[in-house]
């Protein structure tokens, strides 16, 4: 039989606080397990994890999940895009983090445990890592954060603050305050693409490919990294040429987009 849908196709705002909190409390207790099980098989575990609490709300309160996590599809010039802002995205921000850490470093024994979760030793880390922080946290973050929550706050508020409140969020609940600017930075982008488009599809291949380079980055020599060094930062030429891509990126993105909409608008006036 069926399911009926909500009257409603988003939660109250109330509710969705209430789920974020709930969620910030199982990423810290599943951290916790991680820290007690290995570093690896906790980051597994809260990836695959971390969209539970908000599947359940929104299962038991049988809103359409396709329109709630924005499930849309997106069409090849959309997808194209992604993977070519998704490249620039992941450079400008990789920068941003050299930078910040010039100022305020993080700790050397927490950068060692950050590294050594992402470090691939065996095919079954390589496995573990790219599922994990690929795969699952580039979908269920997604869900969750341009999704469930962007998606909410767009409605309670004008679309610059939820965005910016999103992104804000995505970045503190990685528990990491040496990431909260970066991440935030990061998220920001994600949320204008989610927006726009109203699918996750586009920030989802963004995502996967910050995290799939990040992890990249991690395994690389320095010397084998050495074109993204320069004096101990980053290589100046590299990133003039990541935000000239990115903003090329997102305005033939946008373009596109309005283009496809003006195209369904005079369709259902016919």
């Amino acid at each position: 039989m069926e399911i009926e849908k909500h009257v409603s196709e988003s939660p109250p705002l109330h509710h969705i606080i209430f789920v974020l909190f709930f969620t910030i409390g199982f990423v810290m207790a599943i951290s916790l397990i991680g820290f007690l099980i290995g570093a690896k098989t906790g980051l597994f575990l809260l990836e695959g994890l971390i969209i539970v609490p908000a599947l359940i709300y929104v299962v038991l309160g049988k809103y359409d999940l396709k329109k709630l996590f924005r499930l849309q599809s997106v069409n090849a010039r959309l997808i194209l895009l992604s993977l070519v802002i998704g490249c620039g995205i992941s450079i400008l921000a990789d920068g941003l983090d050299r930078l910040f850490q010039l100022f305020l470093p993080m700790p050397e024994l927490l950068q060692k445990q950050m590294s050594e979760s992402f470090l691939i030793n065996s095919p079954a880390d390589f496995i573990i890592i790219v599922v994990s922080a690929v795969l699952f946290a580039g979908v269920f973050e997604e869900m969750l954060f341009r999704g469930f929550v962007q998606k909410t706050f767009e409605k309670e508020f004008d679309v610059s603050r939820a965005i910016i409140i999103t992104s804000a969020i995505f970045g503190m609940i990685h528990l990491n305050p040496w990431w909260l600017v970066q991440i935030t930075f990061f998220g920001f982008f994600l949320g204008l693409l989610a927006w726009k488009s109203d699918s996750i599809i586009p920030s989802m291949i963004v995502h996967f490919i910050n995290n799939g380079l990040s992890i990249v980055f991690i395994n690389l020599t320095r010397e084998s990294s050495a074109l993204f060094f320069y004096q101990a930062n980053i290589y100046i030429p590299l990133m003039v040429i990541a935000f000239f891509i990115t903003m090329v990126g997102f305005k033939l993105f946008f373009s596109i987009v309005n283009l496809e909409k003006n195209i369904s608008a005079a369709t259902r006036e016919r």
